[in-house]
């Protein structure tokens, strides 16, 4: 699966976020300032989307994250999986982005194990019990 459908008809989140190609069939997401990556990652399976998270995500890198979850949901995908494992620094921003995809009609798991800064800040907004976290230390 390659999830390359046209993703907003926005003309300013064009300009906040930059998509690139990293091989064929490999997308990734890198917002125009900060280290934020959001990589999509083949599965195996047609209906899970892996999405390999790393940087840090705040107010002005997140668009990026939103651009991938916009991309991966398709009838066809089930499952997302986001692989939070390299990612070393949130904020409100990030815990939005994550809390709003349970509103979203695919299934969402956060994969770990969290960095301590990750894991304090769901604890610190109480968000951790509304999110399924899955290979989780804490």
């Amino acid at each position: 699966m390659t999830p390359d459908r046209p993703l907003r008809d926005n003309p300013l989140s064009d300009a906040s976020r930059v998509r690139l190609q990293l091989a064929v069939g490999t997308l990734a997401w890198r917002p125009s300032c900060g280290d934020a990556l959001v990589r999509y990652a083949p599965s195996g399976s047609p209906a899970t989307a892996v999405l390999l998270l790393s940087g840090a995500f705040d107010a002005e890198t997140v668009s990026c994250l939103r651009e991938a979850l916009d991309t991966v949901r398709t009838p066809q995908i089930e499952l997302v999986l986001l692989d939070m494992t390299g990612v070393t620094f949130g904020d409100s921003a990030l815990v939005h982005e994550l809390t709003d995809t349970q509103g979203r009609p695919q299934r969402h798991v956060l994969l770990g194990p969290l960095t301590r800064q990750v894991a304090r800040l769901l604890d610190l907004t109480d968000t951790r019990h509304a999110l399924d976290i899955a290979l989780d230390a804490a």
